[in-house]
């Protein structure tokens, strides 16, 4: 047997002599070398490619310093963990439960303006204020009845049933119906009696002494600037003297209580109003039924006695409310209406609805707040809606066909939060299909190989990851929002993929590796996982951080949950799963039973059966099957035409969203929202402008204009209530004369007499117009406002409008920012700006594709860069980017096909679909950088050696998430949909796709070099035995001096 030298002599001398000996065998990777006591000689290796000029060197030098350095830290990371496995297990326990300890801050987050509104944003800033500073108090509350015919008495009798019930409630807390709901004034006949007599004695006073002044009816007109008149030349619309001695009918008896609150204010109107009853305010078909605004015993029996011939005639003849006697469109309350063959009269209807209208402390709401609720909600208020619900949802005693679904202002926060962690049983599952699959895939099939517990301890690792990541975040401050829910699939398939890398590369050790001791194989297999993983790791992280930068708090939590936990997963499989994998092989070489390590079984050897790879052996097949001509022109033809699909189907995406899409579609409330949408789609969105700190007596005139700006824009606007409107009306009907000029809203006021007239108008009659009073319980004053008394300060009033219906996000955007610009253009001091649901929801439809591409075109760069500075090849890089970037035109245009539109959900998605199909094709990518031969025969060697690993952890990523299939879910659903064509076109483009592009364009392989001093060599030639069959077969390049002389030298560098 020749000396090791003279080996490398002889190769040298064919080097220098111009002989490539290209079909040589190259070199064992310096892993493969082993020396005992010695481990320098396959530990250090030095990374450096040829080239022919300095700056190539230098490029070459520090590419090869990147790989190097990271193949050198994980040889001797495998090593320790595989030295000291207790250790380190120990260690990840430790870092396991400290930062797991941050979970006791977990909270969650399901208020729709903190998820998916920018922190900076004006609507953001403004909702805070507003809630920081006049908190909402109104809280409603409806239930929608379906039946084939409505209008008969089984469903009259059940709606009376559940609205009594409902006024019955009492609560723990003592708390009724009338403690929780809005009251207005009853106007009841005695109250318009007294009214009407008054009216008379007016009258006969004023025949008696048409010169008689009286104090009660004086009025004081101290214009600012205008000192107009000095008597009356004759007032406005309506005024008590019109009335003649005939009684009024109901309809005009509310007109005359209006006129008697401009006439006889302050005495005795305010003393009738105080005396007045209120009732709750309810909007129902039963008020029809009410008699002097109460729910009497003649109620009763005219329910109980109802017949279908009654209800016709009252639906048809009856516009009067019977509780608060004022007129009302009751048909607004029916829906699928049928009227009677030529004519108006109804005679069907479909469905109806019952409104409740409570009310709750908002301040009590946000100083003692129910801990466990997102909204500010006040213990008594969460109570009785619960009793309220539970009123609602009992549909015991229901007529046959007669279905109802109710909401309360809670309803939304109870589902949206169970649903946040929902699917937590089909979570179980899902981990433990993928545990069967790892077991069967990482074992074989016979007693001792098989690696169960090793399976299950991988799992763990990634449930190690989950709680590291949610105990980071939760200390860091960060919510768990509705998105959050996929974190545990998404970790599961990323820590299994890496699982599948490491035990891969352990299988795919060479023979000589093999050799070598327990801890140096897994030395030498982490010198190569390791590698793979932390380039899919790095390029993973990446793209979630690049989402974190988003300005949507719900994607950027999400994000940043995602990034710890890539990492955290990250570090247990290279620590926590490599340790238990060391003890488990351990095992096995000392042949005890992979169930009971107690028992060793004696003499025994594998099945051949089980030593066969099937997947490899495939995978071997496809590898010739992709490097014929034929194949490769199909498979690009084939990946253009799929590439054409998803670029049309990316024209036809549509941007929407809606927050009802995560309430799954089986429960109650998102079962209100489809039936109020199919029954009472009047009108669209609902905005309230909010006013604050406002010069009203300087800025009335500039309110009034806005309100008629708004009201001119029919295009986009059906109506408007603006209190503005009214109070002009008010004045100038019974306080300026008919041939006043100006009058309100040009005419300026004083501000004694604007406060006292403000008042009078809050306190005028709020069932008719201009409906004063209903505005009283709306606005803030700085002092309670006071019936005869004048106006403080109003601090905050109100502009409301109600919206046309949009088809989508291209007619609401350019709706609500008009409306903001009006606005903004207005010239009114103090504060002002318009809030809504809907615009919450469209200003996130106005970002969140800006955010979308930003946030891909960002991370597809940086993933770019990663693989470029990991992988250190820019044609390799290059290839990998094309592989992502066809995936993620396949994946966007065949979620259109499949019902999909860009939302926040799908956005989310996109961003993680980034690191997955980079993960497929890096790994693959990397792979054929090591590999040796033609370009055909390392493709072919790469998909036999990481084919399998790339495909087991793909298809476990699948299984992960494949319960989720029939989710109800919007955020699972949708998960399922992406991930699914995720891995199918990432799979496609990693192990089909790319293998036969590299096998056209790849580069040639990474050169290394290894330097042997000549101790070195000695020992290598006291070892020949071990590497002399591998050091015959060596093809040798010689980095001597420029003469040829080389074995003088103290250093040799070989290529392999």
């Amino acid at each position: 047997m020749k000396g090791t030298v003279a080996i490398l002599a002889e190769a040298e001398d064919s080097f220098l002599a111009g002989d490539p000996t290209p079909e040589t065998k190259m070199i064992p990777r310096p892993s493969s070398v082993h020396v005992e006591n010695d481990p320098s000689v396959y530990s250090q290796p030095v990374y450096h490619k040829q080239s022919s000029n300095a700056c190539g060197q230098c490029i070459d030098k520090f590419k090869n310093g990147i790989i190097g350095g990271m193949e050198r830290f994980f040889f001797q990371y495998g090593k320790a963990v595989a030295n000291r496995p207790s250790c380190f297990i120990i260690l990840c326990i430790v870092i396991a439960a400290a930062s797991g300890s941050g979970l006791m801050k977990f909270r969650q987050e399901n208020v729709g303006h903190k998820l998916w509104i920018s922190d900076e944003s004006n609507s953001r800033k403004d909702t805070d204020w507003l809630w920081d500073n006049y908190p909402p108090s109104v809280r409603m509350a409806s239930m929608i009845f379906e039946a084939d015919d409505i209008l008969v008495p089984e469903v009259f009798q059940t709606m009376y049933r559940i609205h009594k019930e409902i006024e019955a409630i009492e609560t723990k807390l003592g708390e009724s119906w009338k403690d929780h709901c809005q009251l207005l004034p009853v106007f009841k006949a005695p109250d318009l009696s007294q009214i009407l007599s008054f009216g008379k004695r007016r009258r006969k006073r004023q025949a008696a002494n048409e010169t008689q002044d009286d104090e009660d009816f004086s009025f004081d007109f101290d214009f600012e600037d205008n000192d107009f008149f000095a008597e009356d030349d004759g007032f406005g619309e309506e005024s008590l003297d019109d009335i003649g001695d005939t009684p009024p009918n109901n309809d005009d008896m509310l007109s005359i209580a209006e006129a008697f609150s401009a006439s006889s204010y302050p005495k005795p109107y305010c003393d009738i109003v105080a005396g007045m009853e209120t009732a709750c305010f309810e909007m129902s078909l039963l008020e029809l039924w009410a008699k002097d605004g109460v729910y009497s015993s003649e109620t009763d029996d005219a329910i109980a006695n109802l017949t279908k011939e009654k209800i016709i005639e009252k639906i048809n003849s009856v516009n009067t409310s019977g509780v608060f006697l004022n007129k009302r469109n009751f048909t607004t309350l029916l829906s699928g209406v049928e009227y009677e063959e030529n004519s108006q009269n109804i005679v069907r209807a479909k469905a109806t609805v019952i409104w409740w209208f409570g009310r709750m402390n908002g301040t009590e709401a946000l100083l003692l707040p129910v801990k466990e609720r997102q909204e500010p909600i006040t213990l008594g208020t969460l109570e009785f809606e619960g009793q309220m619900l539970d009123v609602m949802l009992n549909q015991s005693g229901y007529p046959d066909g007669l279905k109802s679904f109710p909401n309360t202002r809670r309803s939304f926060g109870d589902v949206a939060g169970s649903t946040i962690l929902g699917d937590v049983g089909k979570l179980g599952i899902g981990y433990t299909i993928v545990f069967i699959f790892v077991m069967i895939m990482l074992g074989q099939f016979n007693c001792v190989e098989q690696r169960a517990f090793l399976s299950l301890t991988g799992i763990l690792g990634v449930a190690m990851g989950i709680v590291t990541s949610y105990g980071i975040c939760s200390a860091m401050g960060l919510f768990f929002g509705p998105m959050h829910g996929v974190l545990p699939f998404l970790l599961l398939g990323i820590g299994i993929d890496d699982m599948f890398v490491i035990m891969q590369c352990f299988i795919t050790l060479s023979d000589d590796e093999k050799k070598l001791p327990l801890t140096d194989r897994f030395g030498a297999a982490m010198q190569h996982a390791g590698v793979a993983i932390t380039i899919t790791s790095v390029t993973d992280v990446i793209a979630f951080g690049i989402g974190g930068s988003t300005v949507i708090p719900a994607l950027q939590s999400f994000c940043l949950y995602a990034s710890v936990g890539i990492v955290a997963t990250y570090f247990y499989q290279c620590t926590f799963f490599v340790a238990w994998m060391s003890i488990d092989q351990r095992r096995i070489e000392d042949k005890r039973d992979g169930c009971f390590p107690c028992w060793k079984h004696s003499n025994w050897t594998p099945n051949a059966w089980s030593q066969k790879s099937c997947l490899s052996s495939a995978f071997k097949g496809i590898g010739h099957l992709l490097t014929k001509w034929p194949i490769k022109i199909f498979v690009i033809i084939f990946t253009l035409a799929i590439a054409g699909c998803g670029i049309w189907g990316n024209v036809l995406l549509e941007q929407k969203f809606d927050i009802t899409w995560f309430l799954p579609p089986d429960t109650y409330i998102a079962q209100w929202f489809a039936k109020n949408k199919e029954y009472f789609p009047f009108g669209g969105d609902r905005v309230t402008i909010f006013c604050h700190d406002l010069d009203y007596q300087h800025d009335f005139e500039s309110l009034a204009q806005l309100s008629n700006s708004i009201k001119n824009q029919t295009d986009i606007v059906d109506d408007v209530d603006s209190w503005t409107d009214h109070f002009t009306k008010y004045m100038n009907s019974h306080f300026l004369p008919m041939s006043q000029r100006p009058k309100l809203p040009v005419l300026r006021l004083n501000q004694s007499y604007f406060d006292d007239k403000l008042a009078q108008f809050f306190f005028s009659p709020p069932a008719v117009p201009p409906r004063g009073g209903k505005y009283r319980e709306q606005f803030e004053f700085a002092k309670p406002l006071q019936c005869g008394e004048p106006a403080s300060k109003l601090v905050l009033s109100t502009i409301t409008f109600t919206h046309k219906i949009f088809s989508g996000p291209e007619e609401h955007i350019p709706a609500m920012n008009r409306i903001k610009v009006l606005i903004a253009n207005a010239n009114i001091s103090g504060r002002i700006f318009p809030l809504s649901q809907g615009y919450t929801l469209w200003e996130t439809d106005e970002i969140i594709a800006v955010e979308l591409y930003r946030n891909l075109a960002l991370a597809v760069l940086c993933v770019f860069l990663t693989t470029l500075f990991l992988i250190s090849n820019i044609v390799t890089s290059s290839l990998v980017l094309v592989c992502v970037i066809l995936s993620l035109i396949d994946v966007g245009g065949f979620m259109h096909f499949w019902g999909l539109t860009i939302d926040t959900v799908s956005s989310n998605n996109l961003i993680i679909a980034i690191g997955l199909c980079v993960d497929y094709s890096a790994h693959i990518a990397h792979r054929f950088m090591v590999e040796r031969g033609t370009r055909n025969e390392r493709a072919r060697k790469t998909l036999q050696n990481i084919g399998p690993a790339v495909l087991n952890g793909g298809f476990s990523t699948f299984l992960a998430f494949i319960l989720l299939a029939d989710s109800k879910s919007h955020v699972f659903s949708s998960f399922f949909k992406i991930f699914f064509l995720v891995v199918t076109f990432g799979l496609f483009h990693g192990l089909v796709f790319l293998p036969v592009i590299l096998s056209i364009f790849g580069p040639g392989p990474n050169a290394i070099e290894i330097e042997l001093h000549e101790n070195e060599l000695n020992v290598i030639e006291n070892n020949e035995r071990m590497i002399g069959t591998e050091l015959r077969d060596t093809a040798v390049t010689v980095n001597g001096t420029e003469n040829g002389s080389t074995l003088q030298n103290r250093s040799k560098t070989y290529e392999i």
